[in-house]
């Protein structure tokens, strides 16, 4: 996730805090907002990765909340401060692992964007609609969307 300096302290604040709301527990429990993971396996990836950021020097916060016992469960996580040559911003975690970034300026955070060898989507959030668009046709994505992300259903094909 790419936030302008400017705004990055209200951003991540209020990431947090709705972190701190998220209900971790079984997926087909309606209340819940972030499941289990799909196998024992993709949950040590995933930790791997939660530790490779740790150590590349990014600030992480997991909020405290309840993991089930039973199941394979990542709490949600954030990074900030995190480099663009970190593996925590290059590679796809598959879990529910954020890493922010910020920019300065429009082209700033084109350039970081398209810098990665995966590409598959993006969102531009922005009160001006004139520059998000213009931001997304530089956007090196599969699907790209406006003051919106992924806004299907997840059980539809794509």
């Amino acid at each position: 996730m790419f936030v302008q300096e400017g705004v990055a302290d209200v951003v991540i604040r209020k990431l947090r805090q709705r972190m701190d709301s998220l209900y971790v527990g079984d997926p087909l429990d309606k209340n819940t907002d972030i499941g289990a993971i799909n196998s024992k396996e993709q949950l040590l990836t995933i930790n791997k990765y939660i530790e490779i950021g740790k150590k590349e020097g990014a600030e992480m916060y997991q909020p405290k909340c309840t993991i089930p016992s039973k199941g394979y469960y990542c709490p949600p996580t954030i990074f900030t401060n995190v480099a663009q040559s970190s593996m925590i911003a290059q590679e796809e975690i598959f879990g529910p692992v954020l890493a922010v970034q910020l920019f300065d300026d429009e082209a700033e955070a084109v350039r970081l964007a398209n810098n990665t060898v995966y590409g598959l989507a993006g969102g531009v959030f922005t009160r001006d609609g004139a520059k998000g668009l213009r931001v997304l046709r530089q956007l090196r994505a599969g699907i790209t969307w406006l003051n919106t992300y992924h806004p299907t259903f997840n059980e539809a094909p794509w």
